[in-house]
């Protein structure tokens, strides 16, 4: 069977993918993807002027890698109205006020209350620290601003940096530390307390969400793509001179891609697994990226009129199965006439707690995270008329002690064969972007190439 050529492969339809293939779309680009639909991790579903959202869900300001594309595509996104800080703690919730009042508002014990105030005034330090490590040179790469960000407190896990905190206080810091799926004792420091940074400083961070749901922007990328193949599954990449080799196996069989350049837009030990001849230290690297669970959740409901939940985006959930629940309907508060009818929660169980529960099934799942919904908010139950789960596996990955040392080798510009995923920094889908860009411009360069 006589070999296909392109200018351009680019594996895998999530984000990353997309992005890559979205800026090669006026070369002869081809974008594989071995499930059936486009966006990886972030999925949604719209409801109406509401939307069930079982990946991510908040992302950067205009001018970051993922508002470029969102406004080359005329996806509409918004500044995220309400509460992003709100905590259910023992039948009490709490969403508005200085966050360091909230034990004095909680059923803390006296012990635990002075405990909060000290570590909230250390992390308020060491937010201020980051803060600084963070905040962009004008006209920086930004590969040197993700080592810089790395690299800070990498040393050491956060539960290290910051002490052992007694059950009461350590199960309310938890809930916010574990959303990027790993537990205290296995991140580094500096990412722990980045992820405060976040929570505490919307405007520096990810304070944006995706009108209709972020698989709008999947969608629409998905859509200006002129070759995109799902259920075509690559079983190997390997150099040939000039060109890569890429087999594949989809609907019309075997077909073995050939082009000038690769963009591995995998997990990396996927990436690890498939492209032949790597450099030892970068499969060593890729092979070290370190992946938590997530099992997530989306409920609909069909309540009328005002809630109290309508001003609240996001309430930590402490001693329950999940650690955070989101009110994705309040997105749409500041931006319809009237509120709509029902609303639109998701939840999910991060690290520990989705690896304790991955063996159940479904609806043994969503049971235990409704119960717990309607106990957070008791006005829901009752109201419940949709439900939809997602594990996600291999997962998210997560900055642990000393990830900053192996960050040069996996961004290490390599020929033909060029990375783009998450993987590649701390940022998430903005990561997946913006690491998606620096391939796609290597990958044009070698097209141009006689």
């Amino acid at each position: 069977m006589s070999a296909e050529e392109h200018d351009v492969v680019v594996v895998g339809a999530g984000i990353a993918g997309l992005a890559a293939a979205w800026d090669l779309r006026d070369l002869d680009v081809v974008l594989v993807e071995a499930t059936e639909r486009p966006g990886g991790r972030i999925r949604s579903s719209e409801r109406g002027p509401i939307w069930l959202n079982l990946g991510a869900h908040v992302y950067g300001g205009p001018d970051s890698a993922v508002g470029r594309l969102l406004d080359e595509t005329g996806v509409q996104a918004t500044d995220v109205p309400g509460s992003l800080t709100a905590v259910s703690y023992e039948g009490h919730l709490v969403s508005d006020g200085p966050i360091e009042l909230y034990p004095l508002r909680l059923p803390f014990s006296t012990s635990a209350r002075l405990e909060f105030v000290k570590v909230g005034l250390k992390l308020r330090r060491l937010v201020a620290r980051y803060a600084k490590v963070a905040k962009p040179v004008p006209g920086e790469d930004p590969a040197v601003l993700q080592q810089r960000m790395l690299d800070f407190m990498d040393d050491a896990s956060f539960t290290d940096a910051v002490g052992r905190m007694s059950p009461e206080v350590d199960a309310f810091f938890r809930c916010t530390l574990t959303r990027g799926t790993g537990e205290p004792e296995e991140i580094a420091a500096g990412y722990g307390v980045g992820y405060f940074h976040l929570v505490w400083n919307r405007d520096d961070g990810l304070g944006r969400a995706i009108v209709g749901g972020p698989q709008r922007l999947m969608d629409a990328l998905a859509a200006g793509l002129p070759d995109l193949r799902y259920s075509t599954r690559v079983t190997g990449v390997r150099r040939d001179g000039d060109r890569v080799v890429v087999e594949t196996e989809g609907p019309d069989g075997a077909r073995t891609l050939r082009a000038k350049s690769v963009i591995m837009a995998t997990p990396s030990h996927t990436t690890a697994d498939l492209v032949d001849g790597l450099p030892a230290d970068l499969e060593q690297a890729l092979r070290a990226i370190v992946y938590g669970p997530t099992v997530a959740a989306a409920f609909l409901t069909d309540e009328e009129g005002p809630q109290p939940w309508d001003g609240i985006y996001g309430i930590a959930t402490p001693k329950r199965s999940t650690s955070m629940l989101f009110n994705m309907a309040n997105v749409m508060s500041e931006l319809l006439p009237e509120r709509p009818k029902g609303s639109s929660f998701m939840v999910y169980a991060p690290a520990n707690l989705g690896r304790a529960i991955m063996h159940r099934s479904d609806e043994e799942i969503l049971d235990r995270f409704q119960a717990d919904l309607e106990e957070v908010l008791p006005g829901v139950k009752g109201h419940v008329v949709e439900r939809q789960i997602h594990r996600v596996t291999p997962g998210i990955p997560f900055p642990f002690v000393g990830r900053g040392r192996i960050q040069p080798t996996l961004m290490r510009p390599q020929e033909r064969i060029h990375l783009a995923g998450d993987y590649l920094g701390s940022w998430y889908a903005e990561t997946s972007a913006w690491t998606a860009a620096g391939a796609a411009q290597r990958a044009r360069a070698e097209a141009a190439a006689p």
